[in-house]
């Protein structure tokens, strides 16, 4: 989980696009889907696949007033999409039913925002951070190796330097936006995994798990971390079906680690 940023900022120098993604999925590439979404009836709303632009801006043409439910099945993704969407749902006091995933940016920006989570049985939330002062800290100072990842697709040092200040630009205006939105809302700093410069450990976090990539969010977890919000119990369903001894291995294989004792202390 703490090396996640930094792993994701390598990728995105090499790619020269946009900083601003969280998504972690338990799903094969052969499963991958684009983002969709769909009014199921007057009342019912569904959002599944990856969330970017596309996305929210179906969100946006689609979502209807009347709606109370909404049904999420998705691995996250762009950050700005996430909190673009978000500010469709807030104050609705929706339901929120998860049908398999809401990871990343789902988990991190449009839980908080239900009146009621509901889950089926085989359904999981996967968190592995957010765009915070340590993720912004790192950047900056690994401006050299960005810089040489850029020279080596092509681009000249101008270019590797409109880049960088680019996405960083960008990545500072979707920290503010993630900040003011978890201000409107009581975020708690440990659901968003919120780390500031010089210090790896999550601000608000007692028994954080080491050596992983991303925290399944279990029940114990979740109602300390989202206190105003009405959580059906789910954990006897985590238990059959993602954390028996042959999943929970393959999970630790992949370095997602079990919340367990993992609590938000909140101010």
């Amino acid at each position: 989980m703490r090396a996640a940023c930094a792993i994701l900022f390598a990728a995105t120098a090499l790619l020269g696009g946009c900083a601003s993604t969280s998504s972690f999925s338990v799903r094969s590439e052969t499963e991958a889907r684009t983002g969709a979404c769909e009014q199921r009836t007057a009342e019912v709303f569904a959002i599944s696949g990856k969330i970017d632009a596309e996305l929210a801006e179906c969100v946006r043409q689609t979502f209807a007033e009347t709606t109370r439910e909404l049904v999420l099945d998705t691995e996250g993704g762009s950050v700005e999409a996430a909190l673009d969407i978000a500010e469709i749902l807030e104050g609705r006091g929706l339901t929120m039913r998860v049908e398999w995933q809401c990871n990343s940016s789902c988990a991190n920006y449009f839980l908080p925002l239900a009146r009621r989570i509901e889950f089926s049985p085989r359904a999981m939330v996967l968190l592995h951070g957010s765009i915070d002062p340590w993720t912004l800290d790192r950047f900056r100072s690994r401006k050299s190796e960005f810089m040489t990842l850029q020279a080596r697709i092509g681009r000249s040092t101008e270019e590797a330097e409109v880049a960088f200040a680019g996405i960083l630009a960008r990545t500072e205006t979707t920290a503010t936006r993630q900040a003011e939105f978890a201000r409107r809302h009581n975020v708690a700093p440990g659901w968003l995994l919120y780390r500031t410069p010089g210090s790896d450990d999550v601000a608000g976090l007692d028994h954080e798990p080491s050596l992983s990539r991303a925290i399944l969010v279990e029940e114990p977890m979740m109602r300390s971390c989202l206190p105003g919000v009405e959580i059906a119990p789910y954990q006897a369903a985590l238990e059959r079906r993602w954390l028996r001894s042959y999943r929970r291995l393959g999970l630790l294989w992949d370095r997602i680690a079990p919340s367990g004792r993992t609590v938000c202390r909140l101010p």
